[in-house]
């Protein structure tokens, strides 16, 4: 988000971090007026008072990214004492706009406003001013990204069969898509439910077979909803901005990420462990400046306002559902400070959520169980204030009958891995274990380990996980009547929640705490974390110290934790505490839906999440698509000190950019340019980089070793079935019938003078490189800016075999596919951007190889679109570390290793690790000045095609070295060399024997 403002540029240079959000210029300052409109950062709303806008301005600005909304927001003019001026003025500037943009006055916009902001009257100060309008500006902003962008759907066709039964797959069964699920299927759809985990209403309430948080458990399968804490509540201030500066309840909260939990912080991970995009989350719940976390707060109570109006309709209308679930009305607030509970008495005051404030002499006669908190000096205010609270799993289970009842269908067990477009990027279906998945809509709500199938949305890495911990007591006498929140500023566990509850496994009556904050990001802390334990000691304080009886029962008991475990659960956090509400076209004219990132709010929410989804499915507008839109918040970054900002395109208007793709002649690179078709057709030139000229490249050039591998690891390829998988998968991505121009050039080397001649005349402004050997430097001084698509995980995985590498090392969170600017240095330029596919138990380097691909040509092609649009693309710089693969690296020895790791073999029945296939019986090899006398395990007839013996072998990896005529000395001589040093696994002895030459 970027704003030019033009309106008494002293007040607004006077509000922190604006510059991180926005340019001001002299409203006389043509110049640089025209240089913000068209530069690099074009902003996305106008501020002004309307006479500095020119109708060459305004449509100089317009072509600069025209698929981009933008917005001229009109400042009241004379102090706001001529409405009509104003009025006139926006006439005026929609006129000269045309359609092209939208234009509104700072009074037009009040109307977006959701909260009690404060109105202008002539007492307010200046800056309250200036944040009302920047406000104003930031709903337009929203508005036109939500309504505007190119990715909204298309309008309904008025004659399409309306007794179609629309179709829609929910992916997560989380409590936002059963209550989603549910809404639709009582209006009449068909829906599916996906979840990754088990059918939870087949899961017995004892506890699960494993009791350590570090295996992949049961209850952690189940996911947030049905395998954490039986508890959920609502109240009218759920889901709180955290990121809110000024705040009595949560103060000094700027740098709470950066901390330890153990040191007053909110963080589990260590920071000095953040990746890339957990550090950018961070950063931006950092920069959120205080006037839009203002808006974002009031934005979240009106969401919380208006879900809790059809909860009410929920409990009128379907009390089935609240039947067993333990509900209770009203929710007891308990604050350690006063000055937190006078706080909250305005808030819900305000909120229309007060039911009475208590003194705490009144309240302590009516609830004597909580004196000793009082004398204690952890008591110092209590409130009574609207909400309920219910147990989660009985509830979960009822909608899923609910919602089978009905009709809807649940598929357990089966992930969802990605969502597959077409070249346009209009989604086509969602990749699961089980196949593509196609329906006339999508909803998904992944939550936290979904993250990776929303690569390449909006919404990617904006849900990262916070988790809070749970345990139980007794619920003993004085019983307590309500369920409680308690709030207590600055300790290690701030907001609790004590839901008055039943026990899954004997029906007593109990009390389930759940709290505390602990960011992980994109991953999940070790059962015996110190970060995480400290939370656990902390809640147990908080249940010793308000319900001194119930706690020391259950530690009589043994049952704070049931069935010994520890629970957390990982809240689908957002760094602008706002939840996420995207829509993406498909093929079909339907829509894919992104919800979730509610942070502690998604059960609050969801009613209203799900007409949302009703409303958008059906051509409707509804506030929660301008409201929960994943570009709000998102600022214009500076770049990071570390890296590089390539500069963005200059203004061409329509005109496509030169695009240029090196590429080499694997049946992936069809899909490569049948991408680059969509998005650049007819512009863009290809070179194209054969296989057997790249040997015969390294022959030349006297690196004969290379050769061989190279020649090697392409027969291993053909002989396995990987050349054909490959080519199957990627042929399937590519429409029938489609066909791309035969390439510009085809040569041994793009390192010649043919390329550097053609390419100086074409002079690209941006080169794709995919499957070329090193790119020299005269080719760099003419390519542009050049993007190169590396299957590994950079900086630690560079060179060839980078997958397998990761594999061999068991580094699963380091197989991925990495863009990055390609430099002088091999794959050491600045990262662009990087992908991870789903890594499955039944995945082969080969699979993970294409899936790594897929996903990083289609994020290059993103990337190369928004160059197109004249957006600058940001490089990261890369850390020295890692390590660099040949093409020899990769021995038949590691991946004998390798496959034996993978397909798990009995080790009381090993395979034999080493043999050999020759010509003859026996053969006297040459290794150093001595010679090796082998024996074959398997001889072919020189005299008859031996192409099935060959791949029955491969297609087994039961050799090490396979040896041929023509193998050059070298190269055995280097294979037995490393296989003499390898023991043999499983045989107990050394060495095992067996040669394998490469033919050449």
């Amino acid at each position: 988000m970027k704003f030019l403002i033009t309106t008494t540029p002293e007040t607004f240079q006077s509000l922190p971090g604006i510059p991180s959000y926005a340019q001001i210029l002299d409203p006389d300052d043509t110049t640089n007026i025209l240089t913000a409109l068209t530069g690099p950062h074009s902003p996305d709303v106008w501020i002004c008072h309307g006479e500095e806008v020119t109708p060459d301005l305004l449509s100089r600005w317009v072509e600069r990214v025209p698929s981009m909304p933008k917005a001229l927001l009109l400042v009241d003019h004379n102090d706001g004492d001529d409405d009509d001026d104003d009025g006139r003025w926006v006439a005026q500037l929609r006129e000269l706009a045309g359609g092209r943009l939208v234009v509104a006055s700072v009074a037009e916009c009040a109307v977006l406003h959701t909260g009690t902001h404060e109105e202008k009257n002539g007492d307010e100060n200046d800056q309250k001013e200036k944040e009302r309008i920047l406000r104003a500006a930031e709903k337009l902003y929203a508005q036109g990204r939500a309504h505007f962008s190119p990715s909204t759907p298309p309008a309904q066709n008025a004659n399409e069969d309306t007794n179609h039964k629309k179709t829609v797959i929910l992916v997560g069964t989380g409590i936002v898509n059963l209550l989603t699920a549910e809404y639709l299927a009582a209006r009449g759809t068909k829906v599916t439910l996906i979840d990754s985990g088990p059918d939870p209403t087949l899961q017995t309430p004892a506890a699960p077979t494993t009791t350590t948080s570090s295996n992949n458990t049961d209850w952690a399968r189940l996911g947030i909803t049905h395998g954490g804490g039986n508890a959920r509540m609502y109240t009218h201030s759920e889901a709180d901005n955290y990121n809110e500066k000024g705040s009595v309840i949560y103060r000094d909260m700027r740098a709470v990420f950066r901390r330890g939990v153990r040191a007053g912080g909110w963080s589990v991970k260590d920071p000095r462990r953040f990746c890339a995009a957990e550090r950018s989350w961070v950063e931006a719940f950092e920069g959120v400046p205080s006037w839009m976390a203002c808006a974002f707060r009031e934005d979240i109570y009106a969401v919380n306002r208006e879900a809790g109006r059809l909860w009410e309709e929920y409990l009128d209308q379907e009390e089935t559902l609240f039947e067993g679930v333990e509900l209770r009305r009203d929710i007891l607030r308990l604050y350690a400070e006063k000055a937190a509970c006078d706080a909250a008495v305005g808030l819900n005051g305000r909120l229309g959520a007060l039911r009475a404030r208590m003194s705490m002499e009144g309240f302590l006669s009516q609830n004597p169980g909580f004196a000793s908190a009082a004398e204690a000096d952890q008591l110092a205010g209590a409130i009574m204030v609207d909400g309920f609270t219910v147990n989660i799993h009985p509830f979960a289970r009822r909608l899923v009958g609910r919602i089978s009842d009905l009709g809807g269908e649940f598929i357990w067990d089966c992930e969802v891995e990605r969502i597959q477009r077409d070249g346009s990027g209009a989604v086509t279906a969602l990749a699961s274990q089980r196949g593509l998945l196609t329906a006339d809509h999508f909803v998904v709500s992944p939550g936290v380990t979904g993250n990776r199938m929303l690569q390449g949305t909006a919404s990617e890495n904006l849900v990262q996980g916070v988790l809070g911990v749970w345990l139980q007591i007794p619920n003993v006498e004085p019983r307590l009547a309500h369920s409680v929140k308690i709030h207590r500023r600055a300790h290690l566990v701030e907001d609790i929640n004590v839901t008055i509850a039943k026990d899954e496994v004997t029906g007593e009556d109990i009390l389930m705490f759940g709290g505390g904050y602990g960011y992980i990001g994109l991953d999940r802390p070790a059962h015996d974390d110190p970060e995480l334990l400290a939370l656990y000691q902390e809640l147990e304080e908080v249940a010793r110290i308000y319900f001194p009886r119930g706690y020391a029962a259950a530690k009589d008991q043994g049952s704070l934790y049931p069935g010994g475990q520890r629970r957390f659960c990982v809240r689908p956090f957002t760094p602008t505490g706002l939840g996420l509400f995207e829509r993406i076209p498909t093929a079909s004219g339907g829509q894919l839906i992104i919800t979730g990132g509610n942070n502690t709010g998604g059960f609050a929410q969801a009613p209203a999440i799900a007409r949302a989804v009703w409303r958008a499915l059906n051509g409707e507008a509804d506030p929660i698509h301008v409201l929960f839109h994943p570009d709000r918040g998102r600022l214009l970054r500076q770049p990071d000190t570390t890296g590089v900002t390539y500069r963005a395109r200059s203004p061409q208007g329509s005109v496509a950019p030169r695009v240029l793709l090196l590429c080499g002649d694997g049946p992936q690179h069809r899909y490569l340019r049948y991408r680059l078709d969509q998005a650049f057709r007819p512009g863009y030139r290809c070179i194209q980089e054969t296989t057997d000229g790249q040997v015969r490249q390294l022959v030349a050039k006297r690196r004969v070793v290379d050769a061989c591998y190279m020649k090697y690891h392409s027969l291993r390829r053909h002989y396995t079935g990987h050349d054909e998988h490959r080519a199957r998968y990627f042929s399937q991505l590519v429409p029938s019938g489609h066909e791309s121009s035969p390439p510009d050039l085809v040569v041994d080397s793009v390192n010649c003078r043919q390329v550097w001649e053609a390419v100086e005349t074409w002079q690209p402004e941006l080169t794709i490189v995919s499957g070329t050997k090193y790119i020299g430097r005269k080719l760099m001084e003419r390519a542009g800016l050049m993007i190169n698509l590396h299957i590994g995980h950079l900086p630690e995985y560079k060179g060839n075999h980078c997958i397998f590498f990761a594999l061999y090392d068991g580094a699963l969170d380091q197989v991925s596919a990495t863009l990055h600017q390609l430099t002088a240095e091999l794959d050491g330029g600045g990262i662009l951007d990087r992908v991870l596919p789903t890594v499955r138990a039944d995945d082969s380097e080969e699979t993970l190889y294409a899936r790594c691909l897929h996903l990083a040509i289609d994020r290059c092609i993103a990337h190369a679109e928004r160059f197109a649009r004249g957006e600058s693309l940001a490089f990261e710089t890369q850390a020295k570390v890692g390590r660099t693969f040949r093409h020899r690296d990769r021995t038949v020895v590691k991946e004998k290793v390798l496959s034996h790791a993978l397909h798990n073999h009995n080790p009381d029945q090993p395979d034999r690790i080493f043999s050999v296939i020759t010509l003859a019986r026996t053969q006297s090899i040459p290794v150093g000045k001595d010679s090796l006398n082998v024996t074959a395990d398997v001889v072919l007839d020189s005299n008859v095609n031996n192409e099935d013996a060959i791949a029955q072998l491969l297609a087994r990896l039961d050799f090490d070295i396979l040896l041929v005529p023509g193998a050059p000395p070298a190269v055995v001589t280097e294979m037995i060399e490393e296989a003499k040093g390898v023991e043999k696994r499983g045989g107990g002895g050394a060495w095992g024997g067996g040669v394998v030459g490469q033919y050449l």
